[in-house]
């Protein structure tokens, strides 16, 4: 059960590390045969998940079946990933437009005063 904790952690810090272009960073300064694996969120989440549940002393056979499991549903964290973006950049916006209405009613005020 600890190694299905330890690839999901893997899974969401590839998909995050890979989604915030840290991942390409990453791979200029290494070999450039990486940054195809970098430049694939699915490629970077099967081998970190890899190394990491190797390093963790999981079976090769469990160690490649969740790495794979994780690659693939790190499509799914990204997806969650666009939609926490969008809502973000919905709400952002709001924001934005409210504080710009509230200054544009100030200098309302202020020129009402002035004049």
């Amino acid at each position: 059960m600890m190694y299905l904790f330890v690839a999901i952690a893997m899974m969401m810090a590839a998909t995050l590390i890979q989604h915030l272009g840290l991942a390409e960073a990453i791979t200029e300064i290494l070999v450039k045969v990486l940054s195809k694996v970098a430049s694939c969120n699915q490629c970077f989440t099967f081998w970190l998940s890899l190394a990491a549940l190797l390093c963790e002393g999981c079976t090769i056979v469990w160690a490649i079946a969740l790495a794979i499991l994780m690659a693939y549903l790190s499509n799914w964290f990204v997806l969650l990933l666009m939609i926490l973006q969008r809502l973000f950049s919905k709400i952002y916006n709001r924001e934005k437009e409210y504080e710009q209405e509230r200054k544009y009613e100030r200098k309302k005020v202020e020129r009402k005063k002035a004049g």
